[in-house]
């Protein structure tokens, strides 16, 4: 076996990246009218938003900018939600639902018109997303969802087995269903030019600026951040994953999972023309799923669940690696120099939770995959709930805070709910 097929190194995305000039960290007390906890795609946006309405917004980042899951994923920009149309009017009843589905729906081309407006240079393309189904339940599934998202404001297209193949250049799936208005985008690069042009519109950026507490205060809420005072009438807590010990009741609210992917570098352009030549990235309807697309430069990226860290380990980078290589056999022979790894928080319910925690207090996270166009608009549905949009005028529903059952050994739990996931997979059944 080759011994270079799983050298360590760095994310692909730090090492294409643009440069950026270092940040400053918090140096003395601070007062302003909102607090944004976090440097990633949904705190960028909520401080690129207050600061675009005239709003004195400073954001907290621990690290830098993109340092964790925003700078870490795999780039893909998908619209919508993982439940059926069907599931949303049930749970809310059809006019809350029509919001959410007219948000959902439209949060890829929010993005895209972001990027357009503000330049930001982050490869964007957008040859849609393709979800390839399994086996004929998944297949019979993903006809089902494409005809109730087209009924409900989507852009979708159903792929039999044929066409599939023609996306591909690969005979893994049965069948697939095209998300059209999707796309993908160099992630780091995109975070870091919300920063840019977040800072341009009025925001204070503040990096290596851990917030280690919040606490309520006359006029509003305290935070210590770097051993400082820092006073806010208002607080997004946007950490996701990575919320810990700041907010216990959000981080006991979701499942905390590993997210791991590998690279190549640029394939040789014949390869590039036979593998995904719609350019369209590729998930599947699998509970554990494996998604993978080229870059612009043609490399081939393959995503996956991994290990409780953020560190890829070679067990993981094996695994993602044999994914790759049993959906095209064409790369078996190829190293994979770069890999990364991040943690992401996964809801119950597969859908994205926005909870006011108290009055001022907000917090929006649990993307399921689907974290940079739905972290990009939540942040913004962050930004008007602060400046007093009326819950009638939301265009994402907030609800209660619940934590998880048996939270103690919720990783046991979630341990537990990957093998059957798996076990479900096997037999065929649809995500």
């Amino acid at each position: 076996m080759r011994t270079d097929l799983f050298a360590p190194s760095a994310s692909l995305w730090a090492a294409t990246a643009s440069a950026r000039a270092a940040g400053m960290a918090l140096q003395a007390p601070l007062q302003v009218d909102v607090a944004v906890i976090g440097g990633g795609f949904t705190g960028l946006s909520a401080a690129l938003h207050l600061a675009q309405a005239g709003v004195q917004v400073a954001l907290f980042e621990a690290f830098e900018i993109g340092h964790r899951a925003s700078g870490r994923n795999g780039g893909q920009v998908v619209p919508g939600f993982k439940p059926l149309p069907s599931a949303l009017i049930q749970r809310f009843g059809a006019p809350a639902a029509r919001r959410m589905m007219d948000f959902g729906y439209g949060c890829a081309d929010a993005l895209f018109d972001l990027v357009e407006r503000h330049q930001i240079d982050c490869q964007p393309t957008r040859n849609g997303w393709l979800q390839g189904a399994y086996s004929p339940a998944s297949s019979d599934y993903l006809a089902r969802r494409s005809r109730e998202i087209n009924a409900h404001g989507g852009s979708t297209r159903y792929l039999d087995a044929d066409a599939v193949r023609a996306a591909t250049g690969s005979d893994y799936w049965p069948s697939g269903l095209l998300e059209q208005s999707a796309g993908a985008v160099q992630p780091l690069a995109y975070a870091r030019g919300l920063a840019r042009v977040a800072a341009d519109l009025g925001a204070t950026l503040y990096e290596h600026s851990p917030v280690q507490t919040i606490r309520s205060a006359p006029g509003g809420f305290q935070l210590q951040v770097n051993g400082h005072a820092v006073r806010a009438r208002q607080v997004i807590v946007a950490t996701d994953a990575y919320t810990g010990q700041l907010l216990p009741q959000v981080a006991q609210s979701y499942v905390n999972v590993a997210s791991a992917q590998i690279a190549t570098d640029p394939l040789p352009a014949a390869l590039q023309h036979r593998l995904l030549p719609l350019r369209a990235g590729v998930s599947e309807t699998r509970k554990i799923t494996y998604y993978c697309r080229l870059d612009p430069e043609g490399r081939f990226v393959i995503g996956g669940r991994g290990r409780h860290s953020d560190q890829l380990d070679a067990r993981t980078r094996a695994q993602l690696r044999q994914a790759a290589c049993e959906r095209f056999p064409q790369l078996s022979e190829l190293p994979f120099p770069h890999g990364w790894a991040c943690r992401v928080g996964m809801t119950i319910d597969d859908l994205p939770h926005l909870h006011q925690l108290d009055d001022g207090l907000w917090t929006a996270y649990g993307y399921c995959g689907r974290g940079v166009a739905m972290g990009t608009a939540l942040g913004r549905v962050l930004s008007d709930a602060v400046r007093g949009t009326p819950a009638s005028a939301r265009e994402f529903p907030v609800t209660p805070i619940r934590r998880l059952p048996l939270y103690p050994v919720r990783q046991f739990s979630a341990l537990a709910a990957l093998q059957w996931y798996r076990l479900r997979d096997a037999l065929g059944y649809p995500g």
